[in-house]
């Protein structure tokens, strides 16, 4: 009897395949991201009621222990806030090192390209943006934030109802579950979508854009790279004392979902998925802390923040002063609580920090051609980065199964 292929290896030779056969056939093969889209649409379709009930039961099944959940909370805070202040150091670091902006050549077409002026946020703004008004209205938007926070008041609502709220519960549960066979089945379409988007990124991007900032994107990735598997490996070794080899093996599917679809939302349902059988955390750590992450710790969008900021800096011959790079550090962790988990947002917050730094937010059109390319790195870190800190949340919590984590070694 042949032994079936498994889904990473699928999911390996599709992302190699599109690779190549986007070198090949360039734009002519482009038409073929409508399978990848297809594969983000069920996968986005999958998001709400998982995330809605996932927290409400989380919360929910706290029993209105609000010293527990208060203990959970600060602890996701504590780790999302420190995680994305060492990835914006390593940053400004490995830019300052680097120096990606001297020697680059753009055309000048690209620098005359209008960019729209934004108003960089008021830290009151930002917090209150997190508050929903119409939850309704929130889901319709996918606001990760907001969706957690109705969810999250919600499930401790239902929990002080006693047994009439444990019955609302005990459904919510069934529809969780519902919506990770939901995800199972999507997850099989994944080596064709994960073909699909690489072809089309190959052929649309190219080789000849790459060139001109090869330093700047070597830059960037050397970042990634450090935080993905140095300071995340450190993390899951030192707080549940388990392997950081294992750790990145159990997570191989998630990352390269969110790698092929530059999207740290997009892969969250197999995030969860992935934590919960394969990691062996909590239900309640992982349907909290999970979400969360998918909007408050992009460090890869941070990180990239600080080395695009050094690099058009650099390009423009401004100086920055340590107190200056000081203040880049606060403006990206401030920006970062409230961005977005969605392919290019890290464009849209990248102008309002430009802008709060007063540099020329016209530098954006330099790393535009490239920006895809930078996303897919970004995203693989912001996965691996939540999914390492739920790992430390879980065995702080002592709600981390070390069996199913070295099931299947």
């Amino acid at each position: 009897m042949k032994k079936k292929m498994s889904l990473t290896l699928k999911i390996f030779l599709g992302m190699a395949l599109g690779i190549i056969f986007g070198w090949l056939f360039g734009q002519q093969i482009s038409s073929i991201k409508i399978v990848g889209d297809i594969f983000l649409r069920l996968i986005q379709m999958a998001i709400i009621p998982l995330i809605f009930t996932g927290v409400s039961c989380a919360i929910g099944g706290l029993g209105g222990d609000l010293k527990k959940l208060g203990s959970i909370g600060y602890k996701v805070i504590l780790f999302y806030v420190g995680t994305t202040l060492i990835a914006i150091s390593i940053g400004l670091f490995i830019g300052n090192i680097f120096v990606p902006g001297v020697g680059v050549s753009a055309p000048t077409e690209l620098l005359s390209a209008p960019i729209t002026e934004v108003k960089t946020p008021k830290v009151a703004d930002v917090i209150l943006a997190m508050v929903p008004k119409n939850p309704v209205d929130a889901m319709a938007r996918q606001d990760m934030f907001q969706i957690v926070v109705f969810s999250g008041f919600f499930g401790l609502a239902l929990s002080m109802l006693g047994k009439q709220g444990e019955k609302v519960l005990s459904v919510f549960s069934i529809i969780n579950n519902a919506a990770i066979k939901m995800i199972t089945m999507i997850m099989k379409l994944a080596p064709y979508a994960v073909f699909a988007l690489m072809a089309w990124v190959t052929g649309t991007v190219g080789i000849t854009i790459l060139l001109p900032l090869a330093k700047y994107l070597g830059t960037l990735i050397v970042a990634l790279i450090l935080q993905t598997f140095i300071v995340c490996g450190l993390v899951v070794w030192g707080f549940a004392r388990v392997s950081p080899i294992q750790f990145y093996r159990k997570i191989l599917d998630a990352i390269i979902v969110a790698f092929t679809t530059c999207s740290s939302a997009a892969s969250l349902p197999i995030a969860i998925e992935t934590a919960q059988e394969k990691l062996g955390i909590g239900k309640t750590v992982s349907q909290f802390a999970l979400p969360l992450g998918a909007t408050m710790n992009s460090d890869g969008t941070a990180m990239y923040h600080a080395v695009a900021s050094i690099m058009i800096a650099q390009f423009f011959g401004i100086s920055m002063s340590f107190s200056q790079q000081v203040m880049l550090v606060i403006f990206a962790v401030l920006i970062g609580l409230g961005g977005t988990a969605v392919p290019g947002g890290g464009m849209v917050t990248l102008a309002i920090v430009l802008n709060a730094m007063g540099l020329p937010i016209e530098g954006i059109a330099l790393i535009a051609g490239v920006d895809r390319i930078a996303e897919m790195f970004r995203a693989v870190l912001n996965v691996a980065d939540d999914l390492s800190g739920a790992v430390a949340i879980a065995a702080w919590e002592k709600d981390f199964n070390r069996d199913i984590f070295y099931e299947n070694v």
